[in-house]
């Protein structure tokens, strides 16, 4: 009998791990298929998760079926801008906007960066996962800047009426450091809205052009 319990025991384990493995692949199904990608469930309740950590809210019955449908919303359009970052070879992304949105998500918090990685692992999210999220935006956003850049069209008028406005509003409106600062903002503000624009045109397109299956 005593020789026979060693087996007898690896037959037991053998059958707890199967059962472990189809008992998670049971949990973590393909909810979603965005053209050549799967979103399972496990993806869904990690960005559930990230998003309520990030608002700094609290998930409850009332906001619990909102914030799945922005986390739904926010796996397609990642998966889709993953994609065509990816079709495009595109590698580039400013670095510094990347410590500024690390920075920021960290402020918003009142943490540093060290105190964003210890609540993401508190709540068992990986701030690598986190940071690839920050880096395709600012992937995406090199992307539609390099298509785009030469269809920005700025109306002249317009700046110079806000420029206008701006100046006529400061206490010594003869400083021209203060002036030129203004006129830079302004056509930089005017310049990211013009690119919002593309980017919002180039993702309807994808998102048009990608089948999205709901499991």
């Amino acid at each position: 009998m005593k020789k026979k319990l060693p087996i007898f025991f690896f037959i037991i384990i053998f059958f707890l791990l199967q059962n472990k493995i189809v008992h998670s692949q049971i949990n973590n199904k393909i909810i979603i298929s965005v053209g050549d990608y799967a979103i399972t469930t496990v993806d869904l309740l990690k960005e559930i998760k990230l998003i309520a950590i990030l608002s700094d809210t609290d998930i409850n019955q009332n906001n619990r079926e909102q914030i799945k449908g922005l986390a739904v919303k926010s796996l397609i359009k990642r998966n889709i801008k993953e994609s065509e970052i990816k079709r495009r070879n595109i590698y580039k992304y400013n670095k510094k906007q990347l410590n500024v949105l690390i920075l920021n998500t960290s402020k918003k918090l009142g943490v540093d960066e060290q105190g964003l990685k210890q609540i993401l692992q508190r709540n068992n999210l990986s701030y690598k996962e986190l940071i690839k999220r920050f880096e395709t935006d600012l992937k995406w956003n090199y992307m539609i800047f390099q298509i785009y850049k030469n269809k920005i069209s700025l109306n002249t008028a317009e700046i110079e009426d806000k420029i206008q406005i701006k100046v006529e509003s400061l206490k010594d409106n003869s400083d021209q450091s203060k002036i030129n600062l203004i006129k830079e903002q302004i056509i930089n503000q005017e310049k990211e809205k013009k690119l919002k624009m593309f980017s919002n045109m180039h993702f309807s397109n994808l998102e048009r052009s990608i089948q999205i299956k709901f499991l």
